[in-house]
C-alpha cells in the first residue's frame, strides 16, 4: 500500500501549458508526485487540454485525472478560471481531503466566497498592490488550511507583510527522482545530444535573461578554450545577446542549445562535467522582480540529483540549500574573477569534485517532489475523511 492511499486531492492550476516557463512544470510534477504517493489526484486546468499530449510533453509516467474548464482568451481568462474553478471545487468539496493551488484568485474565491478549505502554495511575493490585498484577505480566512512557501526567504517576506496565514510551511521545490536513477553512459548521452566526446563540459541550465550571470560564462569560455561551455534554455531574444557577446569575446566554445523540453534536461546535466549557477546579486524572475531572497530554482535540485560538481554564487535563497565545501563550491555574487578561478579549481581537482558531487547527490534525496508533498501533508496533519 502506498503511503497516502485513500487520500483525495484537487489541484487547481492556471499557468499556461506547453511554454518555456517552470510554473507549469512545477504544477505537473506536484500532481505526479501526489499520484506516486497513492493520492487520487484531479487537476483542474483552463482551456481544452489534450491529456495524452500533456502527459507526453511533461514526461508524466503516473497518470492522474485532468478536468478542463473551457475559456476564451483575453484579460478575463485568469480571473474567470479562478472563479469557475472555485465554483467547481465548491460543488465537489466533499470529494476531496485537500485542495492545493498556486492561483491566488482561485484561493480568494474558494476560501472567502465558497467555503472550500484550501492550501495556497506561494512561489513569489505579491506582484502588485492588488495581489497584496487579495492575499492579505484570504490569509485571514478560516478556510485557508495553510500556506506553503518554496523558500525560507519567501516565508519571511510574507511574514513581514503579515500574510503567512495560521499554518505556514516552508517546502522547497524538488526534482523527479526517476529521471536520475540508474546508470548513465556519458559517451552515449553525448553522442545522442551532439556534444563533444573528449572535452570537459561546463553546463548552465535555465533562463538566460540579465541577472543570471551568463556574461561570466562567456568570459570564462574565452579564458578556457579547451572547455565547452553549454547553455541549455532561454528565449531566442535573450540568447541573442549572449551569442553576440560570445562573438565579440572570441568564445567559439560557448554553445547555446536553447529551450529543450523538461524531460530532456536530465540528459544534458548527466552528460556534463560541472554544473554552474552564476546568479548576480540582482537576479530576477521573468517579470523583473529581484528574486535572490526567495527564488527556489528547479535546476538547483536537478543539479544536485545529477551528482555533478556545482559551482554557484551565494545568493540568499540558494544558500538555504547549498553547503559550501560540502555539496558545492560557492562564490560571492558579482565576483567574476573568483567564479572563473573556482571553476578552474573544480575542473582540476578530482578529489574536490568527488566530495562535493557525492554531497550534492546525498542531499538531493531530501528534495524530491514526493518529499515536498509529504512535507505539506504532514505539517498540516491531513488525513483521509
Amino acid at each position: 500500500m502506498k503511503k497516502y492511499e485513500g487520500l483525495r486531492a484537487l489541484y487547481v492550476g492556471s499557468h499556461p501549458l506547453f511554454t518555456e516557463g517552470a510554473s507549469a512544470v512545477h504544477m505537473m510534477k506536484m500532481c505526479q508526485a501526489m499520484a506516486n504517493l497513492g493520492i487520487e489526484v484531479e487537476c483542474v486546468l483552463p482551456g481544452r487540454v489534450n491529456k495524452e499530449r500533456l502527459f507526453s510533453y511533461y514526461g508524466i509516467k503516473t497518470p492522474f485525472h485532468v478536468t478542463s474548464i473551457a475559456l476564451s482568451g483575453g484579460l478575463a481568462r485568469r480571473p474567470l478560471h479562478g472563479f469557475l474553478s472555485a465554483l467547481y471545487a465548491c460543488g465537489k468539496k466533499e470529494n476531496f481531503d485537500l485542495v492545493l493551488t498556486r492561483d491566488l484568485i482561485f484561493a480568494w474565491f474558494a476560501t472567502k466566497v465558497f467555503g472550500v478549505p484550501t492550501i495556497y502554495d506561494a512561489h513569489h511575493p505579491p506582484v502588485n498592490w492588488a495581489a497584496e490585498r487579495v492575499i492579505s484577505s484570504f490569509s485571514r480566512s478560516k478556510n485557508l488550511l495553510g500556506m506553503s512557501f518554496n523558500s525560507r526567504g519567501l516565508h519571511d517576506i510574507y511574514f513581514c507583510l503579515g500574510m503567512t496565514g495560521q499554518n505556514p510551511i516552508v517546502a522547497p521545490n524538488g526534482f523527479e527522482r526517476e529521471a536520475f536513477e540508474g546508470e548513465h553512459d556519458i559517451s552515449s548521452l553525448r553522442e545522442r545530444l551532439g556534444l563533444p566526446l573528449e572535452r570537459k563540459i561546463v553546463c548552465y541550465c535555465g533562463n538566460t535573461y540579465r541577472g543570471r550571470g551568463l556574461e561570466i560564462l562567456v568570459r570564462a569560455a574565452a579564458q578556457m578554450p579547451e572547455v565547452e561551455f553549454l547553455i541549455v534554455g532561454g528565449r531566442e531574444r535573450d540568447n541573442a545577446l549572449w551569442h553576440e557577446m560570445a562573438r565579440q569575446e572570441g568564445s567559439a566554445n560557448f554553445r547555446i542549445e536553447g529551450f529543450v523540453r523538461q524531460r530532456e534536461v536530465p540528459s544534458y546535466l548527466l552528460a556534463s562535467d560541472v554544473l554552474v549557477m552564476p546568479y548576480s546579486s540582482r537576479v530576477t524572475i521573468r517579470d523583473g522582480t529581484e528574486a535572490g531572497k526567495f527564488t527556489s530554482p528547479l535546476k538547483l535540485f536537478e543539479y544536485m540529483a545529477a551528482g555533478k560538481p556545482i559551482v554557484a554564487t551565494g545568493v540568499p535563497s540558494v544558500l538555504e540549500i547549498l553547503r559550501p565545501g560540502e555539496n558545492s563550491v560557492v562564490i560571492p555574487p558579482d565576483n567574476e574573477r573568483e567564479f572563473i578561478r573556482a571553476l578552474g579549481l573544480v575542473l582540476a581537482d578530482s578529489e574536490l569534485c568527488a566530495r562535493i558531487s557525492e554531497g550534492a547527490r546525498s542531499d538531493a534525496a531530501g528534495y524530491t517532489w514526493e518529499k515536498r508533498v509529504e512535507r505539506i501533508i504532514e505539517d498540516l496533519e491531513i488525513a483521509a475523511a
